[in-house]
């Protein structure tokens, strides 16, 4: 039972640094810029849409800034959306914190934050509606658009829902439009009724992104319309990742290198008592 205590620090550190330092699900990261969780149709293929991540003009992607002036394209499975530490804004009242493009304060306290499952004053990371705060933070400028060949077409709007959902242990994402949450997913979470949000065709939309928790998270999502009598639909799956604040790193990483030879100095000390 000693030797067994004495092992799952050692164990249980490089696995919680691991879980940390996990790398993007995919071979391109969107760290700045303006860019959308996108859907496009295309009328020789009338009943599908085609889901994508289109990153604007002045997006950087992998450490290159996009430079056509139509944006990039890219497939969800190839592009990982960071959300930095610096977007780390915490569960609390931050009367002079720059929001909306003001220092005005923001106030994430109230009870209709209470849905995000962490008390008040925990780490939350968020990712703005506006470009002045995705700039001021350093994070992607995240959109919802459905701005793709719809021109011509008859759409009503596009509901986006979520159908599948992994997170790091104990994460939540939600998506909230000003103070009213839209979709709240929690990991473990495998139905998601009641959790969508709908955009006109031929429209774009921003809306305000939270994550409790550092890690990877990964959610399926389908966008659905009418096109006329016909029912459209696309679905794919998108991932972020909450990069966690460099200091705790340092720390996991310290705590990994010295609690091995720590516990074989004490077991030496003890054998040296018994001698």
């Amino acid at each position: 039972m000693t030797m067994l205590r004495l092992m799952l620090p050692a164990l249980i550190v490089p696995a919680t640094l691991a879980a940390l330092l996990a790398p993007p699900a995919s071979g391109e990261v969107w760290t700045a810029g303006h860019g959308d969780i996108g859907v496009a149709y295309d009328p020789l293929d009338p009943t599908a849409f085609e889901m994508e991540v289109h990153a604007e003009q002045g997006a950087t992607i992998d450490g290159v800034v996009v430079t056509d002036p139509d944006g990039q394209p890219f497939e969800p499975a190839d592009v990982t959306i960071r959300i930095p530490q610096t977007a780390d804004l915490g569960r609390i009242d931050n009367p002079t914190g720059f929001w909306t493009g003001l220092a005005t304060g923001y106030d994430f306290t109230g009870s209709q934050y209470d849905a995000l499952g962490v008390p008040v004053g925990s780490p939350l990371w968020v990712l703005s509606p506006t470009g002045a705060d995705a700039d001021h933070y350093d994070t992607p400028f995240l959109g919802w658009a459905t701005e793709e060949g719809f021109a011509g077409e008859n759409f009503g709007n596009v509901t986006f829902t979520p159908t599948s959902f992994t997170a790091p242990a104990g994460g939540t994402m939600a998506v909230y439009d000003g103070s009213t949450q839209l979709w709240v997913l929690q990991d473990g979470d495998t139905t998601f009724t009641g959790d969508s949000f709908s955009v006109p065709a031929d429209g774009h939309i921003h809306r305000t992104l939270f994550f409790t928790e550092p890690g990877l998270y990964q959610v399926g999502i389908q966008a659905a319309g009418l096109n006329g009598a016909t029912q459209v639909s696309g679905s794919a799956v998108y991932s972020f990742q909450v990069v966690p604040e460099p200091s705790t790193l340092a720390l996991a990483a310290l705590a990994a290198a010295a609690v091995v030879p720590l516990s074989r100095l004490r077991r030496r000390g003890r054998s040296a008592a018994r001698g």
